[in-house]
C-alpha cells in the first residue's frame, strides 16, 4: 500500500486545523490566490502514513503540500519553507526522506521550517531566530547586538528617519517600486504587483515603510503566522543606501516586539553571504534549513559551471530591461527563480 495518498484540498482543508504547526504559505487561500494569478502553477496535497503506519490504513503521520511547475514538484514555491506538516508528536525523519525519494523520485525540492524539522544535517542556507524577546530588555539586546550594527542604527536615528507601516495602496506601489528597482540591480526577477499587493493586504502581515523628508526610502514586508513574525523582503532607495535603513528598520521591529510572545525570523541565508554576516549580528539562534533536492534524474542537483555562465548572461541581461517591461515580464519569469 501507498505512504503518500494524494488527497483533495478541501480533505486537506479540515486536516490543517490538526497539525502542530504551520505557515502563512501553507494556507489554501493562499494557493488558490497563487492558482488564479499564475496558470502555469497548481498545488496537489499528500496524506503521508509511515512504513509501520500507513496513510491508506489510517495511519495519518503528515501533511504534505507541493506546487507543480511543469515537472518539477516544490514544498512550497515563493517560500522559504515548506515540509511535511506533521498529525502526530513522533515522526521518523530518515524514513520519510527514504519514503520521498522511493515514491517522487525525481524533480522534488522540499525545504523544511525549523521548527518542523532542527536537525544537524549540513545545509547550504540558514535562517537566524531572535527568541525569548518576552523575557530579554532593550539594553539587553541593544547589548548583544554586533557594534557595527549599533553604529549604523544610531547613525540612521540622527539623519531623523521616520518609521511607520504602510496603509495605503498608494504607498504600497511606491515600496514596490523600489523593491523592482533593488531586485533589477541584482539582476533577479521580482515578485509581481499582485503577489506583493496580496501579502501586503492581508491583516495578519505589517509593510515598514521608512520616511525622509516626506518620501519613502525604504521599507520591509513582515509576515505573521503562529508566534512568528517572518522578515519576508525589504527594499532601500539606492541614493539612501549609506542611511542605514534596513538596520533601524529591524531595530525598530524588534523593540515593538519586547515583551511579546514572538519570534523574530530573519529568513533564509546562503552559507557564506554577505546578507547571512548581517543577519548573524543581530544576535540570535542560527537554524540550517535542510532541503531535498531531487534533479529530473533523481540526483541531488549540483549547479555546474557552465550552467553558472549561462544564468549570469541572463541575468545581465534582465538588468539592462527598463522597469515598467520587468513588472510586465515577472508574472511569466517568476517560476524560474522559485
Amino acid at each position: 500500500m501507498s505512504k503518500f495518498i494524494r488527497i483533495e484540498k478541501e480533505e486537506c482543508r479540515e486536516l490543517l486545523d490538526k497539525v502542530q504547526f504551520k505557515t502563512f504559505f501553507h494556507e489554501l487561500e493562499f494557493h488558490e490566490f497563487l492558482e488564479k494569478k499564475f496558470k502555469w502553477l497548481h498545488f496537489e496535497y499528500y496524506l503521508y502514513g509511515s512504513a509501520s503506519s500507513d496513510a491508506s490504513q489510517g495511519g495519518k503521520e503528515a501533511i504534505l503540500v507541493f506546487g507543480q511547475i511543469g515537472k518539477k514538484m516544490i514544498s512550497l514555491p515563493f517560500c522559504e519553507y515548506g515540509g511535511p506538516l506533521l498529525l502526530k508528536e513522533s515522526f521518523d525523519w530518515e524514513q520519510f526522506e527514504r519514503n520521498v525519494k522511493e515514491y517522487f523520485k525525481k524533480n522534488i525540492k522540499i525545504k523544511f521550517h525549523p521548527y518542523i524539522l532542527n536537525i544537524s544535517h549540513a545545509s547550504d542556507i540558514s535562517t537566524i531566530f531572535i527568541e525569548n524577546l518576552k523575557n530579554t530588555s532593550e539594553q539587553e539586546i541593544w547589548n548583544s547586538l554586533r557594534k557595527t550594527l549599533r553604529h549604523e542604527i544610531r547613525h540612521a536615528q540622527d539623519r531623523g528617519l521616520v518609521i511607520r507601516e504602510c496603509k495605503t495602496l498608494k504607498e504600497i506601489k511606491k515600496f514596490y517600486n523600489l523593491y523592482v528597482v533593488n531586485l533589477r540591480r541584482k539582476k533577479t526577477v521580482p515578485y509581481t504587483w499582485s503577489f506583493i499587493q496580496f501579502l501586503c493586504q492581508n491583516p495578519s502581515n505589517e509593510l515598514l515603510a521608512v520616511f525622509y523628508g516626506g518620501r519613502i526610502i525604504g521599507g520591509a514586508l513582515f509576515l505573521r503566522y503562529d508566534n512568528i513574525s517572518h522578515y519576508f523582503l525589504s527594499a532601500t532607495d539606492y541614493k539612501y543606501h549609506n542611511f542605514g535603513i534596513a538596520h533601524l528598520i529591524l531595530w525598530e521591529k524588534i523593540r515593538s516586539l519586547i515583551n511579546k510572545d514572538v519570534v523574530l525570523d530573519l529568513g533564509a541565508s546562503p552559507k557564506g553571504s554577505a546578507l547571512e554576516i548581517f543577519k548573524s549580528g543581530w544576535g540570535g539562534t542560527k537554524y540550517p534549513i535542510y532541503q531535498i533536492n531531487l534533479s529530473a534524474d533523481g540526483r541531488e542537483i549540483k549547479r555546474t559551471e557552465e550552467s553558472f555562465r549561462s544564468s549570469r548572461l541572463i541575468r545581465f541581461i534582465w538588468s539592462l530591461l527598463p522597469n515598467f517591461l520587468i513588472k510586465f515580464l515577472s508574472k511569466y519569469f517568476i517560476k524560474y527563480r522559485i
